[in-house]
């Protein structure tokens, strides 16, 4: 009974910090150094080949893909980033803070009309006199000036977040890179 209760404790300790535990950071590690092989050998037939798709393709790097894998499994401990947080980061396409953006992929569509309306209310109320314009104008206002995308692409990239997407982007993602990848190299070889 003593070793199973020490077992979950070892587990609860592993999960709360697993960028100190030995056990996850070889998991990270094994997961990281297949995508780093898979990769290189993309780029060494391309250089081999003598072939650049421009596809944007890199050589991934073993240390910051093994953070990436750790930092996921913190978000799902107590205290860690949430999920949201970590796939912004890694994954968003909409440049800013990731703790910030993160808050708006968790609202609700309730929260996220709300917001909306708050947006609005406080370009009109900063302005003088009255502004011929919805509250979806004065978002996509809003959205445009602090990061550069519309009211529309901010709901694609941001407010739509659904875990399940974002678990595949962040653990398949450089997978599903390195297979692109490797389908650019035969389209150019062809």
């Amino acid at each position: 009974m003593m070793d199973k209760i020490k077992q979950i404790r070892e587990a609860k300790h592993e999960i709360e910090n697993p960028h100190e535990s030995d056990r996850l950071k070889a998991l990270a590690e094994i997961l990281a150094e297949i995508e780093v092989a898979q990769r290189a050998a993309v780029m060494d037939q391309r250089e081999a080949a003598g072939i650049d798709p421009d596809d944007g393709r890199e050589r991934i790097d073993k240390q910051a893909r093994m953070t990436e894998i750790l930092d996921l499994v913190d978000g799902y401990g107590p205290g860690g980033r949430p999920l949201s947080e970590v796939w912004v980061d890694e994954c968003c396409p909409v440049d800013g803070d990731p703790a910030a953006l993160s808050h708006y992929a968790e609202m609700s569509e309730s929260e996220w009309n709300q917001q909306i309306e708050r947006w609005a209310t406080t370009i009109r109320n900063s302005q003088a006199g009255e502004i011929e314009a919805t509250d979806r104008e004065l978002a996509d206002h809003h959205t445009s000036e602090k990061w550069g995308v519309t009211v529309d692409r901010f709901e694609q990239e941001v407010i739509c977040f659904e875990p399940a997407d974002a678990l595949e982007a962040l653990l398949a993602g450089p997978s599903k890179e390195t297979e692109q990848a490797i389908e650019a190299n035969t389209e150019a070889l062809a």
